[in-house]
């Protein structure tokens, strides 16, 4: 067989199609629920950064005794450490899903798992903020030298306790929704492989 015929016989063979059937992925149900995701992110930050300076301003204007003014100013200033390094990892990830592809099964899946992870990651970073929080307000409402150890902890519990249904609540509308969306859309895509 020389050269020519092997050519002609390359270009006349047929490609079987069976196989490589290419589903397309539904980037626009996955698009919006990133965008919405990305909206709410911002509104965090915002919202975050507000609260954080509406406490600041709370501590100033309240009246305290030394211990309280210690007591707060070292709350705050962890509050607002544990703040900045939470919000430099929501950052990374809201830059992220930005970037990520989702026409690929795989970018959707990758932002699934790391709204997942992001979603844990607020969960404790709330969990640890609030008795930073709880500790601010008490201590320019309330004299800590001489209030009841019981009483502060009963405090602390109480707002972990409103907190914890609060959050959940709030997550679940603000981004659960979407990554349940998002899950829905790797599923189908698994399920027809």
């Amino acid at each position: 067989m020389n050269f020519d015929d092997l050519k002609d016989a390359w270009a006349n063979d047929r490609i079987s199609d069976a196989g490589l059937t290419m589903k397309a992925v539904p980037t626009g149900a996955a698009s919006s629920a990133v965008t919405e995701i990305r909206k709410n992110m911002r509104r965090e930050l915002i919202a975050q950064i507000g609260g954080l300076i509406i406490l600041i301003f709370v501590f100033v204007i309240t009246p305290k005794n030394t211990l309280s003014l210690y007591i707060a100013a070292v709350a705050i200033f962890i509050l607002i450490i544990q703040t900045v390094y939470y919000f430099f990892r929501f950052s990374l990830f809201y830059k992220a899903i930005g970037r990520c592809d989702l026409t690929l099964k795989q970018g959707i899946n990758k932002i699934a798992y790391e709204l997942e992870l992001n979603i844990e990651i607020y969960k404790t970073f709330n969990f640890c903020a609030v008795p930073l929080i709880v500790l601010i307000v008490a201590g320019g409402s309330l004299d800590l030298g001489s209030t009841s150890l019981l009483l502060v902890f009963a405090m602390l519990a109480g707002a972990q306790i409103v907190v914890m249904f609060i959050l959940k609540l709030h997550l679940h509308s603000r981004y659960g929704r979407h990554l349940a969306e998002l899950k829905k859309i790797v599923e189908d895509l698994q399920s027809e492989e």
